[in-house]
């Protein structure tokens, strides 16, 4: 099943009398050097990459989302080949009170750039959801540039010599986010699997171990088959009590450097329940069987009605970026099957005036999924941009231990580069999500 939802942008040309303020658009800054070990081919050469940071003036609080920019330096004319065009990447390490590592992404450029000539890298930009309440430090990471050259494709990969420097600082307003951790189902038999979940999770690798009912003695000789992923946050994961794990009360503990959190539950074999009228007399104790039938239902996509309309922006010369943020979908699996489902977006180029265009590639979002209360886990797509491939917006996983369902609720924040050559007008484009 499919659901559209239009687009629009508005450019407005260099002769305005006044431009519009995008929300989010970055004040605070801060620059500094970082020395690159490269490799193109089989060759390696130094990039000492001068770069600019900036963020917003007020990144917000926790649950907001930050727009980050990085200005790089041009890279060295080492190319061996003219680069028709490239599209870099390069990641964003957030330390402090929150950690992470993030996507920072810029537009496909066009070339041509001769042979030995420098490679503009310019602006990349990245969205960080605020997790944590305080200061957070931000760094560069390892870059890539992916280029074309006589219709061949070339990576040039850029690793940072020795630890990077934190080149801005951003106070976040509010408390970290509450860790939390859930067992489901509470009593298991031994050999079967457990579903864990939990939220304020930092991202990295979260561990499992079962520890006794005082929450000693913890280890993984007593489960087996465990593993966990974190994603906006929210853990997700799954483990199975091994076949001769004595009978009793245990606690599950997740740890993930300093936090640990653990949560009570029940070992016990399956068996006969007792009966209830064993020491009662025929007339003093009576049964009744009850049974109920449970039919499963349809997989559902709605949407809030409307159109998206991204902030205006005002052409300066540059790249500009303008966000907005995607109308809210409902997912509703009602079918009782152990099958999970997907949404995907893909999105056209924008169309503006006399065949005027951005390229669909130039949006990116943030996926932001829920699920309501009762429904088994979502996972999240990643941020980044979209087009006519695809992109994750949500998704359950399949299950083996039950049925998966439930009501959950998605959405997304976009941003759009607008390139400086761009013809001032107003521009539309259809998202299409699909659901299966």
């Amino acid at each position: 099943m499919k659901r559209q939802a239009a687009l629009r942008g508005l450019v407005a040309g260099a002769t305005a009398v006044a431009a519009t303020t995008v929300v989010g658009e970055p004040a605070w800054a801060g620059s500094g050097t970082v020395t690159y070990e490269c490799q193109i081919f089989a060759s390696r050469f130094t990039y000492t990459a001068k770069i600019r940071m900036s963020g917003p003036p007020s990144p917000g609080g926790v649950g907001d989302t930050a727009r980050i920019e990085a200005d790089f330096s041009d890279l060295p004319g080492v190319a061996p080949l003219t680069v028709d065009s490239w599209k870099t990447t390069a990641k964003l390490v957030v330390s402090g009170a929150q950690t992470g590592t993030y996507d920072l992404t810029g537009p496909e450029r066009k070339g041509p750039v001769k042979e030995k000539k420098p490679l503009p890298i310019g602006e990349l930009t990245a969205r960080v959801p605020l997790t944590a309440g305080g200061t957070l430090g931000l760094s560069p990471g390892p870059l890539t540039i992916t280029g074309t050259s006589f219709g061949i494709s070339v990576q040039i990969t850029c690793t940072p010599k020795g630890k990077t420097p934190e080149l801005l600082s951003l106070k976040v307003r509010g408390e970290s986010s509450p860790v939390t951790l859930l067992a489901d189902p509470a009593t298991v038999a031994p050999g079967a699997a457990i579903e864990i979940s939990g939220s304020g999770w930092g991202n990295g690798a979260v561990k499992l171990s079962l520890c006794d009912a005082d929450g000693t003695d913890c280890g993984t000789d007593r489960i087996t088959d465990f593993s966990t992923s974190v994603a906006g946050g929210r853990l997700t994961g799954s483990a199975k009590i091994k076949d001769g794990t004595a009978t009793g009360t245990y606690k599950l503990k997740a740890s993930q450097g300093d936090t640990v959190k653990l949560v009570a539950i029940k070992v016990e074999a399956p068996g006969t329940e007792p009966d209830p009228c064993a020491d009662k007399e025929p007339d003093q104790c009576g049964q009744q069987d009850i049974s109920v039938t449970v039919t499963g239902g349809p997989l559902t996509l709605a949407q809030e009605p409307g159109e998206v309309v991204l902030d205006p922006v005002t052409l300066n010369g540059g790249a500009r970026t303008t966000t907005g943020t995607l109308k809210r979908v409902t997912v509703s699996d009602a079918r009782g099957s152990s099958v999970g489902w997907s949404l995907i977006g893909t999105l056209g180029d924008f169309k503006g005036p006399a065949g005027a265009s951005i390229a669909a590639n130039n949006l990116s979002w943030t996926p932001q999924c829920t699920a309501r209360a009762g429904a088994t886990p979502v996972v999240t797509g990643t941020p980044g941009p979209l087009g006519e491939t695809g992109a994750l917006l949500c998704s359950t996983a399949d299950s083996t231990s039950g049925p998966v369902g439930g009501t959950y609720d998605a959405g997304a924040s976009l941003s759009l580069n607008v390139p400086p050559a761009t013809a001032s007008g107003e521009y539309d484009a259809v998202l299409t999500l699909t659901l299966s």
